[in-house]
């Protein structure tokens, strides 16, 4: 008598009547999420994506004048438009990143040029976030340095060249400090970017708590203007 064969797999029979329940699946299809978790992976996404936050306001105040916010909303509100086409995208399950995504909705040239977009952003955002850090430290360091009892003055309209000189050994140390987290492994360099996080989500807190007090006081001195005003130097050179 023959034996029956047994499968090295469990059949489970789902029945056929009575009362079904509907199930939302989200299927998150990245490589970073096989080998590091979830919110590390969404810390690395944010410090490139929200990293900008914290210098763009003075850097378009300072091009266009105090009609800044209302340019930094439009351009919010274009990356939400932006966002809800890549959702959608995202569920067709479409294998591959930018470049794939891309091509199969809108062909190949396309793809590249978004490709081309993407490598040039990233190749901007570092230097530019790594330059703000720097000023910033400068910037503190000089308001410390002008409180009692040492009363000297270090900023950029005194001392431009050295205020210039420590911003860009701030940045290079920086870039060089990140690119060795790097080649170091994803897992440590994730782990530096969710402590990154943390802090930058407290002084985020912090920042909206400021603006909230700030709008509370221009409200009484009028809203920004709408007309903008181009400074010299905003064409680059």
């Amino acid at each position: 008598m023959a034996k029956k064969q047994q499968s090295e797999f469990d059949l489970v029979l789902m029945p056929s009547a009575g009362p079904q329940r509907k199930v939302n699946v989200v299927l998150v299809s990245s490589v970073a999420l096989s080998f590091i978790s979830f919110w590390r992976a969404a810390a690395i996404v944010l410090n490139d994506m929200a990293s900008t936050v914290y210098y763009i306001g003075g850097i378009s105040e300072q091009a266009i004048g105090k009609a800044a916010p209302w340019f930094v909303l439009g351009v919010m509100l274009f990356a939400y438009a932006v966002r809800a086409v890549y959702v959608e995208s995202c569920t067709m399950f479409t294998r591959g990143g930018v470049y794939r995504v891309v091509k199969e909705a809108m062909g190949g040239p396309l793809a590249k040029l978004s490709v081309s977009a993407l490598m040039f952003d990233y190749i901007l955002t570092g230097p530019i976030s790594a330059v703000s850090a720097g000023q910033y430290l400068v910037g503190l360091f000089g308001n410390l340095l002008a409180l009692p009892p040492i009363h000297w003055q270090f900023n950029a309209e005194t001392h431009p060249e050295s205020v210039k000189l420590l911003s860009m050994l701030i940045a290079c140390g920086i870039t060089a400090y990140f690119w060795r987290i790097n080649i170091i492994g994803i897992h440590e360099s994730s782990q530096k970017a969710m402590r990154i996080m943390q802090f930058t989500t407290v002084m985020g807190v912090l920042v909206i708590l400021w603006a909230g007090l700030t709008s509370h006081y221009i409200r009484r001195h009028g809203i920004f203007p709408l007309t903008a005003r181009a400074y010299p130097g905003i064409q680059g050179w």
